[in-house]
């Protein structure tokens, strides 16, 4: 399954298939800066919408590269974790704050820059 490479600069976004012997480092044409890499459910907002991509940028600064998190995450008398629902991404800032705090623990604790 493919992956989609993004210059947060440039708001520049490209499908990507993902070698696993690849090195996975992908410049900006426009600009030479590396791209971060997102998965295929990531859909970019179009290049003049500003509020959007600050929330883009908002989100992957706090360890949400579009990953799944979820809804209900619950850890059962037997030690088995339950995942339940695929939370919604938001779509502004606002909503972008409230998501990070309510899903912190399921944030990545790295960037995953693809340079």
């Amino acid at each position: 399954m493919g992956h989609k490479s993004v210059c947060l600069e440039c708001r520049k976004s490209l499908n990507r298939e993902i070698d696993s012997n690849s090195e996975r480092i992908y410049p900006c044409s426009e600009c030479g800066k590396p791209m971060t890499l997102l998965p295929h459910r990531f859909k970019p907002p179009k290049k003049t919408e500003d509020k959007k991509w600050e929330t883009v940028n908002f989100l992957i600064e706090h360890g949400f590269y579009y990953q799944h998190v979820y809804e209900n995450v619950e850890v059962k008398k037997s030690g088995i974790i339950v995942y339940e629902n695929y939370a919604k991404y938001p779509e502004n800032i606002k909503d972008a704050k409230e998501f990070v705090e309510k899903y912190k623990d399921q944030a990545r604790i790295y960037k995953y820059k693809t340079g």
